[in-house]
């Protein structure tokens, strides 16, 4: 829906709002007067009439969820729209189950933990997934990888998609790229370009790998901490707003410090009570032995904190039993597109962990 749709927005006022990244009617109605009116150079109380407007353009638009969340809805209402959020099967059967289904959509999922835990590779499958008919758990749409560690890999794309019997050339046509080589090009992507090209593409999946790697090599300092949570929150805020005006999931890896204490080492995320706050599924990941890991629900809305563990195998990842991570020896899984005996009965396990 055309921008120039919103009442009091004429040619002269939408090229400012265009340049200034507000390229669709939900990105102006979700946004305050303030940062509108900073970021256009539009009068504040101009900007605060064309939001209104805006929102009753979204109001009226059919087949949206979030973007009903832009007025006042009676407790029925509401209770109806964020119960009927569509989620995106993450692969993993356990995974899902702790999460309530997957992935959810008009949200900010976060995957945090050290290296080789597995944060890109669960990306890389999602990225697959969502592509996936709704029957099995996708909502059959595209997926946008911003990468800024040069992580993406569409060879490996390839093979997940084959594991789900997936067109591997066509799902990995349908993983749109961008590259953010610093964080001043990770926030002109989010703040500028993301609204135009999810709603044109269709995309339902948005995925941040990694969120704060660029921040944590270029604000070095505690002078300089003020300036780069504010840009961080920023990011956030514009990713959760586009979450909830779009109807997709967003997805988005973190980095770990170790921070020394009585007890030894422990390892905390990046970004502190700005990013903790700001996200809407906070989950934390862990290496085992080999290729095992544990994925670990930190916060979430009404879910109690929960484990789930799956193994790492150059078609993807895969379910796992706590049995598995006590293995002396590697643990070896089938990498073929069908799933051997030996899988299923692992599979079968990890469901009647579940029940």
């Amino acid at each position: 829906m055309d921008i120039n749709n919103i009442k009091g927005v004429g040619p002269e006022k939408a090229k400012k709002l265009i340049n200034a990244g507000y390229s669709t009617v939900e990105s102006i109605a979700f946004s305050s007067p303030r940062d509108l009116s900073m970021d256009s150079g539009i009068p504040e109380e101009t900007a605060r009439q064309i939001i209104t407007s805006a929102k009753m353009v979204v109001r009226s638009k059919e087949n949206t969820k979030g973007g009903k969340l832009v007025e006042i809805l009676s407790g029925k209402d509401a209770k109806k729209i964020l119960g009927s959020m569509d989620h995106i099967t993450t692969g993993l059967k356990r995974l899902d189950h702790i999460l309530g289904g997957g992935i959810e959509t008009c949200a900010v999922t976060e995957f945090y933990g050290p290296a080789k835990a597995g944060k890109t590779q669960i990306c890389h499958q999602l990225c697959v997934t969502v592509q996936l008919p709704k029957e099995r758990g996708g909502l059959e749409a595209p997926a946008l990888y911003i990468d800024t560690e040069r992580t993406m890999k569409y060879e490996h794309i390839k093979s997940v998609a084959e594991r789900f019997g997936l067109d591997p050339d066509l799902v990995s046509d349908n993983v749109f790229y961008a590259y953010a080589m610093n964080s001043e090009a990770l926030y002109e992507i989010v703040h500028k370009n993301l609204d135009e090209v999810v709603q044109n593409r269709g995309i339902k999946l948005v995925v941040v790998d990694c969120l704060t790697g660029h921040f944590r090599a270029e604000y070095c300092g505690r002078e300089s901490l003020p300036a780069r949570q504010q840009k961080i929150n920023r990011i956030i805020h514009d990713l959760l707003r586009i979450a909830v005006s779009q109807d997709l999931a967003v997805v988005a890896t973190n980095q770990v410090h170790a921070q020394p204490d009585l007890y030894g080492k422990s390892e905390n995320p990046i970004g502190g009570h700005t990013v903790a706050h700001g996200v809407t599924f906070r989950l934390g990941l862990s290496t085992r032995k080999y290729n095992m890991r544990i994925v670990t629900v930190v916060d979430a809305p009404a879910l109690p904190p929960d484990d789930a563990y799956f193994a790492i195998t150059s078609r993807g990842l895969i379910d796992i039993t706590a049995k598995d991570l006590s293995s002396k020896e590697p643990v070896k899984f089938s990498e073929g597109l069908e799933m051997e005996e030996k899988e299923v009965e692992k599979v079968e396990e990890a469901e009647t962990i579940i029940d």
